[in-house]
């Protein structure tokens, strides 16, 4: 499957950009992902428990969980994101766990109560083999009772390519440099799209141009609860939202499931 297309794709063959990953040195995670809309959700359901918080990133969730006094242990695939996780948890005067690894196959050798897998993670896994690779390990680090919750993408694409749009932009107050992010997205089937990202980082004589891929899958809803309880979970419920709304239909869709022995 190609992942780049339009001016990406352009940028690249002219010798334009620099292809990077979305966790390497060079990557806007920060910049770009300002979301707080789950915060309180994941707060609520994480009083009293310990907590594995999968796809940790650079602290977004985990920041706020230590904040009101959650035991919270992280895990993520990029040491990158974990090392910024590390420097911000830290200087905000807090040192929890924080583990390299993939959703897909870790082992911890512990148990918790809840474990949460944010900001649409499971869009990352494009089949059911490797959502069901997660569900499996989830349920073996998550003690008797305990929840599992995360979020994803349950609507269906309209197969196109979108115009580019704005990701974000910004100018930072010290030295002036300017960083403009556009994203342009190719849905290649009804369950199945490729995004592309085109980061300009202008300073003067060393601007550069950065491109990056990524792939994500929606899954029905139907079927995401056929692939919870074939793992052995209970799902408690679906919303639409994270305000437990109860969900109707659409893309926005999260659920809540319970390992019950």
């Amino acid at each position: 499957m190609e992942k780049y297309f339009g001016t990406a794709r352009q940028l690249l063959e002219q010798g334009l950009a620099t292809e990077i990953t979305s966790y390497d040195e060079n990557n806007t995670y920060d910049t770009a992902i300002q979301f707080t809309e789950d915060l309180e959700f994941y707060l609520e359901l994480a009083r009293g428990r310990r907590v594995l918080d999968i796809g940790c990133g650079t602290g977004r969730v985990m920041l706020p969980l230590l904040q009101a006094g959650v035991d919270v242990t992280g895990i993520d695939m990029s040491p990158h994101m974990l090392k910024l996780a590390a420097e911000k948890l830290n200087g905000a005067g807090f040192t929890p766990e924080l583990h390299q690894g993939d959703m897909r196959d870790f082992n911890l050798e512990s148990e918790f109560d809840l474990i949460i897998i944010p900001y649409y993670s499971m869009t990352y896994m494009h089949s059911d083999a490797e959502r069901s690779t997660v569900l499996n390990c989830c349920w073996r680090h998550l003690a008797s009772g305990g929840m599992l919750a995360f979020d994803f993408d349950a609507g269906t694409n309209e197969t196109n390519l979108s115009k580019p749009w704005l990701g974000f932009e910004k100018i930072d107050p010290n030295s002036g440099d300017v960083t403009i992010q556009t994203v342009q997205m190719n849905q290649v089937d009804p369950h199945l799209r490729i995004i592309n990202m085109i980061t300009y980082r202008i300073n003067g004589s060393a601007s550069r141009i950065d491109v990056n891929a990524s792939v994500e899958a929606s899954i029905p809803a139907p079927r995401m609860q056929a692939l919870l309880e074939a793992t052995g979970f209970s799902v408690q419920e679906f919303y639409q939202d994270y305000q437990y709304t109860p969900y109707a239909g659409g893309e926005e869709c999260v659920v809540v499931a319970k390992k019950d022995k």
